[in-house]
């Protein structure tokens, strides 16, 4: 029997062209541009033409390249970056990046799918979109509709919601402005998370990484449809770009990167090495603002502690792989950690916060480990040194990984997702 439903015949307009506009994107760049990275090859590998653009905050020009077969399109926003758009409702590049994408569409109006991957591509590529008839899709992979910061965390805590008190803190740190001043900010910063939920309810369809980041925006979205579709990880080119690096090339080691920022809770990590007086060397793989304090920290602290500065993505998965174990601490709730996927798919335990996505990842005690208290890390390490405790729980997170991220597991559900937005431009489901 035919299948009629608005989904299959949605599908058989496959393939499609589909624009990736995206803030970071490979190489210089965290989780976030190389999750798009991922989407991006897949995509392709499935017969899809796909573009990607992508901003570029240090340049005033647009200009292309081609990265692993994938072409780029940088929009340098750097001029965007006036005291009149940081102070204005949207965020700084918003007009810039609209301008770019409307010029574009009248150019290659054969696009289907414009699909936004984080904050600042989000609204305006939604906008365009919308404005052009074209199935609209948003990537959420953190809390940046309901926080400036993206992260739900500000002085040294989780935070509890946009309070006028917790705001004005807040504005102290965003504009580093003195708590009266910063006061007077607070209907700005309200004005601006509006506009971001705004921007992004009128698409067809939101997707978040993880269920944790979903629970924290949906309220905020009432009535906008909201899946959860996670990161890609494709577990052959992962362990060819691995294959290219030889590790850290000393004794057993353990591993910990990132950006070295307080969100990343490097700091308890430390702590938590001096209670429970491992002397098990830890590599740290990233660089950041708190990386002066931290290797002061470890000094004085008489940990073996080896800082390596920010490394290249191929030479980071070959620490991964080679590392007795990976941990990953975290002071905010991670959304849902792209090293950890990766070093789960590479067969290497991990030893994670038991915070956020990081929840839905990992099953404690099988696939790897969650942690909550140096006692808890202390009972975890314990176990990592044991071979096979070590192969098991490697094994464990390799199958994980397979059945839940991989590209066979996560496609069909960005097909569905696309075939459902492009059945909704079809029929004229614009959100006012």
């Amino acid at each position: 029997m035919r299948d009629d439903s608005p989904l299959s015949l949605a599908l058989d307009t496959m393939p499609w062209c589909v624009w990736l506009v995206t803030d970071v994107y490979p190489p210089g760049c965290g989780g976030s541009g190389w999750s798009t990275h991922a989407l991006a090859r897949v995509l392709t590998d499935r017969g899809h033409d796909v573009a990607v653009i992508a901003i570029d905050q240090t340049r005033s020009d647009v200009t292309t390249r081609v990265f692993e077969g994938i072409g780029v399109t940088s929009v340098g926003v750097r001029d965007a970056r006036t005291v009149r758009n940081r102070l204005g409702v949207r965020d700084f590049s918003h007009a810039a990046i609209a301008s770019y994408l409307e010029t574009r569409l009248r150019a290659e109006p054969g696009v289907d799918i414009l699909h936004a991957q984080h904050l600042h591509s989000g609204p305006p590529t939604v906008e365009v979109g919308r404005a052009h008839d074209r199935a609209t899709l948003a990537t959420v992979r953190d809390y940046w509709p309901v926080c400036l910061h993206g992260t739900s965390w500000w002085n040294t805590a989780q935070c509890d919601g946009c309070t006028t008190s917790n705001l004005t803190g807040c504005m102290s740190e965003y504009w580093q402005w003195p708590a009266p001043l910063s006061r007077i900010m607070v209907p700005w910063a309200r004005g601006r998370l509006d506009a971001r939920a705004l921007g992004i309810s009128r698409a067809h369809k939101v997707l978040t990484v993880s269920t944790a980041v979903r629970q924290r925006i949906e309220s905020t979205l009432p009535d906008t449809d909201v899946s959860v579709v996670p990161n890609i990880v494709d577990l052959d080119a992962i362990r060819v770009a691995a294959s290219a690096d030889h590790g850290c090339g000393a004794a057993p080691y353990l591993l910990t990167a990132g950006k070295l920022q307080p969100t990343k809770g490097f700091d308890l990590l430390l702590s938590a090495l001096r209670e429970i007086d491992l002397d098990i060397p830890l590599v740290v793989a990233g660089d950041g603002p708190s990386r002066s304090a931290l290797e002061a920290d470890a000094a004085s602290m008489d940990l073996p502690v080896e800082f390596l500065g920010w490394v290249d993505h191929s030479r980071l998965l070959g620490l991964q792989r080679d590392a007795l174990a990976v941990i990953l601490p975290s002071a905010w709730d991670e959304p849902l950690s792209r090293i950890i996927l990766e070093t789960m798919g590479l067969g290497t335990p991990v030893v994670a916060w038991a915070r956020g996505g990081n929840l839905e990842m990992i099953e404690s005690g099988v696939s790897g480990w969650l942690v909550r208290d140096p006692s808890d890390l202390r009972e975890a390490l314990t176990e990592v040194q044991s071979q096979d405790r070590r192969l098991q729980a490697g094994r464990a997170a390799l199958a994980r990984v397979a059945e839940r991220y991989s590209p066979a597991a996560v496609y069909p559900m960005v097909a569905a997702a696309y075939a459902a937005a492009l059945e909704d431009a079809r029929r004229g489901r614009h959100r006012s």
